[in-house]
């Protein structure tokens, strides 16, 4: 949360701990008895973040590099566990100790989605925690000073043995395979986000997906004793292979099966996860069987310490790789350079094994299967549930711009309003019809709330740019936040429905999270602040919609300024709800008006105003203007006689407040877009239209 984008969170996360992990399984051998002390320490660092999210930690603002700092010590912390484990239990083998640790990390995974996905505490799960391992690590201590466990002291410099002639396979194998694997898990997270909405727990369950490859591998390696590493290899080509050919039609089959049950969606998603990850079980069983052959000449908790350091820098030149091909996503030329790879390495590997007919045989039938599997584009099966069915198109097309950190989409409909409409997709979240004007209205909101042109305004989330064009028109200065590089990148793609808002002077771009950016703002600086960004349930904008954001908003703008937000059914479907969507707000605003649709839009401000009347043109730029009656006066939404406004509505009382703590309103958004995702039924949002308020025409 406190970094914010999901990308950045998921590869920075994933990457922290592969190192941290590769860290703590060099340290292992030398830490042999004091595995009970790793997890009393790590129980005890968990109660210091416990402490320090009970005090103002969320306003503090944490550079990368200190949350990276953060995270190295529960890393190493793993990182010494699973050898020490091994090595305590080696009477065990370490196939079944490697899929009950990862078996138990998958259990840990879903608990705590589930338990973040009812808005509860995120500090009081570190309680828990932090009361659960030291508890851990005192039941060891016991074990170890009852001799339980026999330990011996590991002898130096046995890693030297490694590049060895005998030995060098292994880990060579090891590090390729790792690169292949986490070539894949980057591809398989940015594609389930796509396939549905971009929810954080899309991160955990690949997380989860590839534990759970990780676990039968470790449960089924005994029954694949005699299978070859360069068979392996070949089964790693053969599930990509699989999951190509099959792409076009098995993700739909999956997500037809959503019912709008949040279990429900847990349990399709997971096998969409788990369809997206299948290479991960070979990769796991080339680590399996390279540690068990390497703790022949290496104590156990050598061999896999060493072997995962290994890992570890073929799993960050993966992600590397894969980051780099961001803009081949789902093209066949990202699957051809992941079989490329592959075939290199089981080159090298036949120079081993001396299995040179069988290698060149299997190289041959990849080669085949190829063919026939890259026959379909991989974009063609991204968007095929994105419609509710009735209106579903037969073929869907589709412009994809994807980078490493964020990844953008246009879809024609061919069938709506009986014209091609065009539709926005932002990492996975499908936004609104971009043809409509619906968001440049938006813009232009707030003018009627100031009697002049506004000296200096804000919005966060740029998106398609038509939000920030309005914003831009009546102001004198605008500054555009955005989180995603690719957003800015590619405002020029939709310069006709933004007036070429990336070549507008009365603008700066920031690329940064909203919250980071108004944290540093100048007291009192803004006439109007708009955030425009996606809903709570989106990962990248839900501490958007915090009480501690609200906070820096009314900081940031001047003592009658306005904050402009909205809410959908995304996050409010009945009265509760909109009083826990206005909590955060009240706490901050003393007037809130709400002008009604389906998109409903909430102003907030703290000095009584009165509307200005007049035609918009009247107060718009001659550009602006010029792009007003030429291009927006056409839209249906433009044509609408008014838009009824709620003047100055009653406080809410009751509604749960939404922390960075506490998600209420993340959790809350998650469970309706799941409630409505191919249904899209309009809801009342509220019986705001009942209120004892005057109604305006605005």
């Amino acid at each position: 949360m406190t970094l914010g984008d999901l990308y950045i969170t998921f590869l920075l996360v994933t990457l922290t701990f592969i190192t941290g992990t590769a860290l703590g399984s060099l340290l292992s051998a030398k830490v042999r008895r004091f595995l009970p002390w790793v997890e009393i320490l790590t129980g005890l660092y968990n109660l210091c973040l416990f402490l320090a999210l009970s005090l103002d930690f969320y306003k503090t603002q944490l550079p990368q590099f200190v949350v990276v700092l953060g995270l190295l010590i529960p890393a190493i912390s793993l990182g010494i566990q699973l050898p020490l484990y091994s090595y305590y239990l080696r009477q065990i083998r370490f196939n079944f100790i490697y899929g009950l640790y990862h078996g138990g990390a998958i259990i840990g995974l879903l608990a705590f989605e589930i338990y973040f996905t009812y808005g509860l505490s995120v500090k009081a799960s570190l309680l828990a925690l932090s009361l659960g391992q030291i508890t851990l690590g005192a039941v060891l201590g016991y074990l170890l000073n009852h001799d339980i466990f026999h330990l011996d002291q590991s002898p130096p410099g046995a890693w030297r043995k490694l590049l060895t002639k005998k030995l060098i396979v292994i880990p060579l194998s090891v590090f390729l395979i790792s690169l292949l694997s986490s070539y894949q898990v980057f591809w398989a997270l940015k594609t389930q986000v796509f396939l549905t909405e971009a929810f954080r727990l899309h991160a955990t369950l690949i997380s989860a997906a590839v534990f759970f490859w990780m676990t039968v591998a470790g449960f089924s390696e005994k029954h694949l004793q005699n299978a070859s590493r360069t068979f392996l290899f070949f089964a790693w080509a053969a599930a990509l292979l699989a999951l190509q050919a099959s792409f076009s039609t098995l993700p739909a089959l999956i997500t037809e099966n959503f019912t709008g049950e949040l279990p429900n969606y847990f349990i399709w998603s997971s096998v969409l996860a788990l369809c997206l990850t299948l290479p991960v079980f070979a990769s796991s069983l080339v680590f399996i069987k390279s540690t068990q052959e390497l703790s022949i000449d290496f104590a156990v908790d050598q061999a896999s310490g060493y072997l995962n350091a290994i890992a570890c820098v073929g799993n960050i030149l993966g992600m590397v790789l894969a980051a780099l091909m961001a803009p081949y996503l789902w093209t066949n030329f990202y699957f051809s350079l992941a079989l490329a790879i592959v075939i290199v390495a089981t080159v090298i590997l036949a120079y081993f094994d001396k299995k040179y007919v069988s290698t060149s045989w299997g190289i041959a039938a990849l080669v085949v299967v190829s063919f026939f599997a890259f026959q379909k584009d991989q974009a063609s099966g991204l968007f095929n549930n994105r419609f509710v069915k009735q209106i579903r198109p037969a073929t869907i097309n589709s412009q994809i711009f994807s980078e490493a950190f964020s990844s953008i989409a246009v879809m024609e409909d061919p069938i709506t309003d009986d014209q091609v409409s065009h539709h926005y997709i932002i990492d996975g979240h499908r936004s609104h019809i971009i043809d409509r004007g619906t968001e440049n209205l938006i813009g232009l909101y707030a003018r009627r709330y100031f009697p002049d042109t506004l000296e200096k305004s804000a919005v966060i989330g740029v998106g398609t740019g038509q939000t920030s064009w309005g914003v831009a028109a009546i102001s004198e200065h605008t500054d555009l936040i955005e989180i995603s590089p690719t957003v800015l990148k590619n405002l020029k793609v939709f310069k006709e429905y933004n007036n070429d808002l990336a070549n507008s002077s009365h603008k700066s771009i920031h690329l940064i999270d909203g919250m980071s950016y108004l944290r540093n703002c100048p007291v009192g600086s803004y006439d109007l602040i708009v955030n425009t960004a996606t809903y709570p349930g989106n990962f990248n904008a839900a501490k958007l919609y915090t009480v501690e954001f609200v906070e820096l908003v009314k900081n940031c703008l001047k003592p009658n300024g306005i904050y402009q937000t909205y809410f959908d059914g995304s996050t409010v479907h009945n009265t509760e709800q909109l009083a826990n969507f206005l909590a955060p707000i009240q706490a901050h605003f003393r007037h809130i008006d709400i002008i009604a649709g389906y998109y409903p839009i909430l102003i907030a401000y703290n000095e009584s105003r009165a509307l200005t009347t007049g035609p918009m043109e009247s107060f718009l730029r001659e550009s602006d203007a010029h792009f007003y009656n030429e291009t927006l006066k056409k839209k249906p939404i433009f044509n609408l006689k008014c838009n009824t406004i709620y003047r100055d509505i009653p406080l809410y009382l009751g509604g749960k407040m939404n922390t960075l703590d506490r998600a209420i309103l993340e959790a809350t958004s998650i469970r309706n877009i799941i409630q409505n995702i191919y249904q899209r039924d309009e809801y009342i949002f509220a019986e705001y239209s009942g209120l004892p308020r005057s109604q305006e025409c605005f």
